[in-house]
């Protein structure tokens, strides 16, 4: 992947797309999850594809905030710098819980198990809120490394 597109490090193009993406990929769970109709047939797989996409998105900001911190030496002092890193590189867990959750929940309806659908209609909820606060977690660390000089 490259650095920079048009002159900008592609890790800022790639972030506001993940920013988007996992709240709407949460939305779309959580509504699979108090909907039983949207779990099975195309909607269920549509937002099964919605919460893969928000994984490969993840994964792509990572790889493209990684190169961005390997190309500027002088962010590697920067304690922002390094909390938003930090932060950044658990957000994938919590993107690959949301997408597992979606898969059992949509696999639990499918196969007609009241018990377990409930139970995973909970997890894929538990799941949606964890993966769009560590998203504002991590945007949050991000702004604050980026403006934090110049913003008082």
């Amino acid at each position: 992947m490259t650095y920079k597109i048009f002159d900008l490090p592609s890790h800022i193009l790639v972030i506001h797309l993940v920013v988007v993406g996992i709240p709407v990929a949460g939305l779309a769970t959580v509504g699979m999850a108090v909907r039983p109709q949207w779990r099975s047939g195309k909607a269920g797989l549509a937002i099964i594809i919605v919460d893969a996409l928000a994984v490969v998105g993840t994964y792509i900001a990572r790889i493209t905030g990684e190169q961005f911190f390997n190309n500027q030496p002088g962010l590697r002092t920067l304690k922002q710098v390094i909390d938003h890193k930090n932060l950044g590189m658990t957000l994938i867990w919590y993107v690959l819980g949301l997408l597992v959750a979606a898969i059992l929940l949509v696999l639990a309806e499918k196969y007609e198990r009241p018990p377990l659908t409930t139970v995973f209609a909970i997890i894929a909820t538990v799941a949606a809120v964890a993966a769009v606060v560590q998203t504002v977690r991590v945007g949050d660390a991000g702004a604050r490394a980026t403006w934090s000089g110049y913003i008082r």
